[in-house]
């Protein structure tokens, strides 16, 4: 009893189950039938035995068997497998040997041995052969003993038992085959299950069953996992509890309608709610099986998409909003306004559309930078949202463009209130990193009706009446006309022309000397520039300078003048006294503004071999006020090289000398105002007395522009004026002619003026030592 104790599996009945087990197995029916069959046997005088001595080997076999799989139940190995094996086949042996017939019986070891290998398998083939075996050694031996009984004769049964060995060796042998390769389809089938029952176990995709009900009659691992559920009987909920409400009827009516055809598969897209209260979003791809007799039901193949759900989101809103201000874009304005001028035409009511752009933002953005301007655009964005009503569109068009879609108006007087609200909330100062900045806006206003009108034509024409705003003086709006749309198209049209010049080699350069009022030597040289339209002819700057500033045309028309102008200068020298005059090009603050700038000057200097010091850049004076401190360092690394730097039309700004002792000057140009003043007496004389006075004490040049009668010259000179330019002395010529006149010698000055026969004086001396910095 301790030992079938202690072989039990540890849990109470463990011994009780193992005697059930055996008692329901073949030993005991096939012992009774065993029984039943010596009986009859014993009538027909075919056992030698008694009844009662055959039942009781009978039963001490039943006994013997019952007992060592009782003590070795199920799939055992080793050596208690042997023994099992060699008991069982050693009881049969006991039976069929009482009877008499000894190996002829032979095929009941065959019993014996298929009853252990459905117990442990293939592996009990040879322990089966080996105690089959050494049961028929063993009855031949109690046979030849005397202790069996025999129908036959000694010989006849060991000859018997040798052949009976032999076939009982081979037919277990075959059967041990047999089982041995049902279990290698057994394995294979069951570790392709395992690989499934790992994949479906491990994977991030739920799979659920549904059956006819509606209700889970299958959930993988992955449910828990995903969702974050830790009951499976949460998973009950799913289509009550845990789909999203908006969901429901959608997804109960595709489910009635997917159970309708067999084999029928759909994919859809719904939302679950997560154990933490958030919903993602699943791609489900369902199948009908409900006609499977192994699956009976709905086959759900639940996948977590919530990230590309995400992600298609964030594209589709990339795709429609300005990334740095949030706004709609244009593509998305123009859905917007398509839509409305559709309603419009239902309602009979008014749609209006505001083409809005950022007054002299390119100025902030190229001076003060980048990251400013960006900044600065964010707040007119806020700025223009907080000023609308909450169904009204504002959208960035592109760069320092802003349109405003204003729908369900009842007149055009609506829209002015709503431009005058926006010039206003748009003037108050913005503050962007330490520096206090007013922005105004150029506001165009196009107002469609019930008509058929097309977005694109509101559009242009709210970007037609902007520009007449820009026009106007800019901070203003201004309702489309149609009578004004022609002069702006011009405008756009010239613009576009210009760019076409640059390509075809259209613009050109003309120059204009500079003479020493004490000497009447020519001492420099202006470069201007020129169009030579193919309609229109020669055009000069005033008709084209202001359009290309508004653009990054201007870069490319300074670009041109300087490496041209460069070029020709680097061979002119005056005949007459064998001197070199210096070159002055005018360049924009836009050229300047460059972080570049510098090194393009300088690559234009070495290519074309002129010296610095003969070079001389002149700006502006309202845009040596605005510029920042990027144009005074790069203006102060060019003087450093020797290049002179020139103040142009002086007196048309400020007309301050605070400023000329911040900015890196050598000379200062007075505008041809100033000289028109002169020929009336009054307060202009003493003021450009002042100029001069001023500026020699800075030890600044002074020359004189637009100089056209030898009076105003002759009063320059007497005012202590340094050089001066104009039709008097020579217009802006071709390279040609003014190469021509270089060549020749010849003073430009008429020979019968004051200024021709005025010699040296010691202001002609002062004057020549500051041109000796620059030439």
């Amino acid at each position: 009893m301790s030992v079938l104790t202690s072989a039990a599996d540890g849990r109470p009945g463990g011994v009780r189950a193992r005697l059930r087990a055996t008692l329901a197995g073949p030993s005991i029916p096939v012992s009774i039938a065993a029984v039943l069959l010596l009986w009859v046997a014993r009538d027909a005088d075919v056992v030698q035995h008694s009844f009662l001595m055959l039942g009781a080997s009978v039963v001490v076999a039943a006994v013997v068997g019952c007992g060592v799989h009782l003590l070795w139940p199920g799939d055992v190995a080793g050596w208690r497998l042997y023994v099992r094996a060699g008991a069982t086949q050693l009881c049969i042996a006991g039976v069929i040997y009482a009877t008499g017939w000894g190996p002829a019986l032979a095929v009941c070891f065959m019993y014996g041995a298929a009853d252990e290998q459905r117990l442990a398998g293939s592996k009990a083939t040879l322990p089966s052969i080996s105690g089959a075996v050494f049961a028929i050694m063993a009855g031949q031996s109690a046979a030849a003993l005397g202790w069996a009984p025999s129908f036959l004769s000694a010989t006849a049964s060991n000859r018997l038992a040798v052949i009976a060995a032999l076939g009982v060796v081979l037919v277990i042998k075959m059967m041990g085959w047999s089982v041995a390769s049902k279990e290698s389809v057994e394995d294979e089938l069951r570790r392709g299950e395992e690989r499934f029952r790992a994949l479906v176990e491990h994977v991030n995709d739920i799979i659920l069953v549904f059956d006819d009900f509606g209700g889970v009659s299958y959930v993988s691992p992955a449910f828990q996992r995903v969702l974050g559920y830790a009951d499976d009987d949460d998973v009950q909920l799913i289509t009550s509890t845990y789909l999203h409400l908006d969901d429901r009827p959608r997804v109960l009516q595709f489910m009635n309608e997917l159970r309708l055809t067999p084999g029928a598969f759909a994919w859809l897209e719904l939302r679950l709610r997560h154990a933490d209260g958030s919903w993602h979003w699943f791609e489900v791809g369902l199948t009908n099986r409900l006609d499977d007799v192994d699956i009976g039901g709905v086959v759900a193949n639940m996948r977590d998409v919530t990230e590309r759900r995400l992600f298609e989101q964030q594209l589709e809103y990339q795709a429609y909003h300005d990334p740095l201000t949030q706004l709609p874009n244009r593509a998305q304005f123009l859905e917007h306004l398509e839509r409305a001028l559709f309603e419009s035409r239902q309602n009979a009511d008014l749609v209006a559309v505001m083409f809005l752009d950022v007054d002299r933002f390119k100025l902030v953005n190229d001076s003060l930078g980048h990251d400013v301007g960006d900044r600065l655009l964010m707040e007119v964005a806020s700025r223009l949202k907080q000023s609308l009503r909450p169904g009204d569109v504002v959208a960035r068009f592109g760069g320092d463009e802003f349109t405003v879609l204003l729908d369900q108006l009842t007149a055009p007087a609506d829209v002015e209130v709503v431009a005058e609200r926006l010039l206003r909330n748009l003037r108050a100062p913005i503050v962007v990193g330490g520096r206090e900045l007013f922005v105004t806006a150029s506001i165009g206003v196009a107002v469609g009706d019930e008509t058929e009108a097309l977005a694109g034509d509101l559009l242009r024409q709210a970007d037609l009446a902007m520009y007449v705003a820009k026009d106007k003086g800019r901070a203003r709006w201004e309702v489309f006309e149609a009578h004004s749309a022609p002069r702006v198209v011009e405008r756009l049209e010239l613009e576009g022309e210009m760019w076409h010049a640059t390509e075809n080699g259209e613009f050109v350069v003309y120059y204009q000397p500079e003479v020493d009022l004490r000497t009447g030597e020519v001492v420099g040289v202006e470069a201007l520039v020129r169009w030579k339209h193919p309609t229109r002819g020669l055009l000069t700057p005033d008709d084209f300078i202001p359009s290309a500033e508004e653009s990054t045309l201007i870069v490319a028309i300074d670009r041109l003048v300087l490496a041209t102008a460069c070029a020709r200068a680097s061979e002119w020298v005056d005949a007459r006294n064998g001197r070199v005059p210096h070159l002055a090009v005018n360049l924009s603050p836009r050229f300047l503004r460059q972080s570049h700038a510098f090194e393009e000057v300088q690559e234009v200097l070495a290519e074309s071999g002129i010296d610095p010091t003969r070079l001389q850049l002149e700006i502006t004076e309202r845009s040596a006020l605005a510029d920042d401190e990027r144009t005074l360092r790069t203006l102060e690394k060019l003087r450093e090289i020797g290049i002179g730097v020139a103040i142009d039309d002086f007196g048309t700004g400020y007309s301050s000398f605070a400023y000329l002792k911040q900015f890196p000057i050598d000379v200062l140009k007075l505008d041809k105002t100033f000289v028109d003043a002169l020929d009336q007496p009054g307060p202009d004389h003493a003021i450009v007395q002042a100029v001069i006075a001023m500026g020699h004490a800075l030890g600044i040049h002074i020359v004189a522009e637009g100089v056209e009668r030898p009076e105003q010259a002759a009063r320059l000179r007497d005012l202590g004026c340094d050089g001066a330019q104009g039709f008097l002395f020579a217009p802006a010529v071709p390279v040609a002619e003014l190469e021509e006149l270089l060549a020749a010698g010849i003073n430009p000055v008429t020979s019968g003026s004051a200024v021709a026969r005025t010699g040296a004086t010691a202001g002609a001396k002062r004057a020549a030592t500051k041109r000796a910095r620059r030439i």
